[in-house]
């Protein structure tokens, strides 16, 4: 009995170092992978922010508790939105304005509507797009007929077939941003909850 204690014993030892060095192993490789991660992300906020790319730094500071967004997950999604506006023709201010807004809601949406930060930004992708099926499940509508609707509701006489891409991405993000105010800022209202911690 004391040999087969003496065994186990050392058994158990070396499985507990084992485990360590597995665990140690892993951390270091998900350290490795998020610093990657991270590096490609500042890449595309370069892209996207260019000589404004301090706003996307200071916005990233502040995301976690704003909007549940780690710093990978505000910068990444903000440099691309931004990469995506400046592609379309926004003037760069107004393209890093519109995307820091737009990755603010997709933590506001990801809480409101209890989805991952994915979803939501794969939705108002929509406004750079114009593919707006995925907007429907968060309330949003955005017809060419209501559109429409709301350029002239806003004072905009412009036909949209008209309008420039541009011009089209602002004025769906202006019909996407009132669309959505009743979630706005839902994150920080509700960051104490069960759902937001986790």
């Amino acid at each position: 009995i004391t040999g087969w204690r003496s065994f186990s014993s050392q058994l158990l030892a070396v499985l507990g170092f084992a485990g360590g060095i597995y665990a140690a192993v892993n951390a270091i490789k998900a350290s490795v992978t998020y610093a990657s991660d991270l590096a490609e992300a500042e890449n595309v906020v370069s892209q996207g922010f260019g000589d404004l790319v301090y706003m996307a730094d200071d916005f990233a500071e502040t995301a976690l508790h704003s909007f549940g967004l780690s710093e990978l997950q505000a910068k990444r999604t903000s440099g691309q939105f931004a990469a995506m506006a400046r592609a379309l023709g926004v003037v760069p201010e107004r393209a890093a304005e519109m995307s820091l807004a737009l990755t603010g809601l997709t933590g506001d949406l990801s809480s409101f509507w209890n989805v991952s930060q994915d979803i939501a930004q794969t939705a108002l992708e929509s406004v750079f797009t114009g593919e707006t099926e995925s907007l429907k499940q968060f309330g949003v509508v955005l017809t060419q007929a209501n559109l429409q609707a709301f350029a002239y509701a806003n004072g905009i006489t412009k036909s949209i077939t008209a309008m420039t891409e541009a011009e089209k991405t602002q004025l769906r993000y202006a019909y996407v941003m009132e669309a959505t105010a009743v979630a706005q800022g839902d994150f920080s209202k509700t960051s104490g909850s069960f759902a937001n911690q986790v």
